[in-house]
């Protein structure tokens, strides 16, 4: 029977997370790639495959509760630019998952929503994980 992997745990700068259960996703940064033809004498066909290395980012987003003290996080991690450090791990009776995300910054402008079950959405973009 194969286990999935429910309960992350994030860090950011070496800082416990609490984050909303399912909410955790990354991108190992492995980038895009292309194939467009090239033809050959005779009507055929070879692929020409590329790596478009300028989208070689990682990525990480998680949802944690709108809490004053959450809300001071994100401002920090925002003021931080490049200079965040984020991990997540987890185990199943499979496997371990570990990965770690250098130089992690929130680009985009966060929004945060107040009220009993409200979160904050995080996005964070970094080099590739490792």
């Amino acid at each position: 029977m194969a286990v999935q992997l429910a309960n992350p745990l994030v860090t950011v700068n070496n800082d416990p997370v609490a984050v909303t259960p399912n909410s955790v996703m990354y991108t190992e940064g492995l980038g895009e790639q292309t194939m467009r033809a090239a033809s050959l004498v005779g009507g055929q066909v070879v692929p020409i495959y590329s790596q478009n290395i300028e989208q070689n980012f990682g990525s990480v987003s998680f949802d944690m509760p709108a809490t004053p003290a959450n809300i001071a996080k994100a401002r920090q991690w925002k003021a931080n630019a490049d200079q965040n450090v984020i991990s997540i791990t987890g185990a199943t009776p499979e496997g371990t998952l570990a990965r770690a995300f250098q130089r992690a910054a929130i680009l985009n402008n966060y929004e945060v929503a107040l009220g009993s079950e409200t979160n904050i959405t995080i996005e964070f973009k970094s080099l590739q994980a490792v």
